[in-house]
């Protein structure tokens, strides 16, 4: 079971049982569509949640014998949860920059605006300063990248090659789409390559939606070296532009005839590695000590492969 569903579930399970003193178990786990057992184990959780503190007082009150001897769910101390709470600055903002995205992202998503217009209003002035900045995209590509992942249709994507003036195609099985550091990606199964890209969707040039349908693979790893901190800048000849689409980047930029391209650094390994594999294409390295690293170990091979004198 994933985390997030899981917590999906909880958050819609806690007013749920709040309006319904003693209901059976066999009910909850109808209406919310998993097994007995499962709302069993969501309950265990719930037991532990409710209010800051942590105290007995502050967390809500299931009664676990009840549960699972009668089949029933005694769920109490909820009630905090009745009337609505008053947001925090901060958090209003975070509220308000999440909707400032979808309302620029989704375009035509009425009940975004509504909310945005309403949360707007109740927090009053200084909300103007709200910036959100979102490199734009196609609407249509995006449409229906949606319609495709809900239907689980493979889609051709048509994609401008970074560093190179030409298009590539990839058919794709598209599952999330997501945001990051102001651009919108795609994150989808590469037929061609067997593993899972990401795709940015301003670069994307045209999406085709093809007469089959894929069975999910699960989720795709979260947020590719999202939590690395360490970053590697390199120049490269055009040539190897591919590299840009081919590995997570931070940010890539075109310097005269050459491509700069910033990567989140999984290890020192795995960097010594792609300089390797770049080899004369790589013009510049921002870590010299990188840099020297991929020399020796350039140096080492060839050493290896010249013939034993006697």
């Amino acid at each position: 079971m994933r985390s997030g569903t899981q917590l999906t579930r909880l958050l819609r399970l806690v007013p749920f049982l709040s309006t319904r003193p003693g209901v059976e178990v066999s009910s909850v786990a109808k209406a919310f569509g998993v097994t007995e057992a499962q709302i069993i184990r969501d309950l265990e959780v719930l037991q532990f949640c409710g209010l800051p503190g942590g105290y007995v007082d502050d967390l809500f009150d299931v009664d676990l014998e009840s549960v699972r001897d009668e089949g029933r769910i005694d769920f109490r101390n909820a009630e905090v949860l009745s009337r609505p709470l008053r947001l925090r600055p901060e958090e209003a903002a975070s509220l308000l920059a999440a909707l400032r995205l979808v309302v620029d992202l989704a375009g035509d998503s009425d009940a975004a605006s509504s909310a945005y217009a309403k949360l707007s209003a109740a927090v009053g002035s200084g909300n103007e300063r709200l910036k959100v900045s979102v490199v734009p995209s196609d609407p249509g590509h995006r449409a229906a990248l949606t319609e495709a992942m809900s239907g689980s249709v493979v889609v051709r994507l048509t994609y401008h090659r970074p560093g190179t003036d030409g298009e590539s195609n990839a058919d794709v099985e598209p599952v999330r789409l997501r945001l990051v550091d102001g651009y919108s990606y795609l994150d989808a199964w590469s037929r061609p390559r067997q593993a899972w890209r990401s795709y940015r969707l301003d670069r994307i040039t045209a999406v085709t939606p093809l007469e089959e349908t894929f069975t999910t693979r699960g989720d795709p790893p979260t947020g590719w070296f999202d939590d690395v901190a360490e970053q590697l800048t390199i120049t490269v000849r055009r040539e190897a532009g591919w590299v840009a689409e081919y590995y997570p980047t931070t940010h890539v930029e075109a310097e005269g005839g050459n491509l700069s391209v910033t990567f989140p650094v999984a290890s020192r390994e795995w960097t010594v590695a792609l300089l390797l594999r770049l080899g004369d294409a790589v013009v510049a390295v921002s870590d010299p000590e990188v840099a020297e690293a991929a020399r020796a170990r350039a140096d080492e091979a060839l050493f290896n492969y010249q013939p034993a004198v006697e």
